[in-house]
């Protein structure tokens, strides 16, 4: 993939699907370090914390995924769509916008554009702290 990226046949590399011990040995000989790691972000597993911060602490860009479809039965709490409810907004678009708040890409699995535009109204609503904090304990909840 360096060898691409120095014909200029890709523009930013990426991985995906790794835990930390991979990402660091994978710097640890990279000639050209990956600009993104995508990885599944779960509640069982702390939203993958520790890799998120480890990208955080790299300078590279954490693309959640699966944040809806992995985590269904957290994201059907009453705490979680009490939120989604005050901000006249769906439970979606909480967990978007928890994501993006935390500092990560949150990506969405779907290919219709009415969805994707709906997808992407977080913009206009900020999560509180105590509400950012519900969201990180659902683990605890589920």
């Amino acid at each position: 993939m360096e060898d691409a990226a120095d014909e200029g046949l890709v523009g930013l590399l990426g991985i995906s699907n790794v835990a930390v011990d991979q990402l660091k040995a994978l710097l640890c000989v990279a000639r050209i370090r990956p600009t993104f790691v995508q990885n599944r972000c779960l509640v069982r597993a702390s939203w993958d914390h520790e890799m998120h911060m480890q990208c955080q602490q790299e300078n590279i860009i954490y693309q959640a995924f699966s944040l809806l479809s992995g985590n269904r039965q957290a994201l059907l709490k009453p705490c979680v769509t009490q939120i989604a409810h005050h901000y006249n907004k769906t439970v979606p678009q909480v967990v978007y916008r928890f994501a993006f708040e935390l500092g990560m890409l949150p990506l969405t699995g779907t290919t219709d554009v009415a969805h994707m535009r709906d997808s992407l109204e977080i913009f206009d609503f900020t999560l509180t702290h105590d509400e950012i904090e519900t969201l990180l304990a659902l683990r605890g909840l589920c």
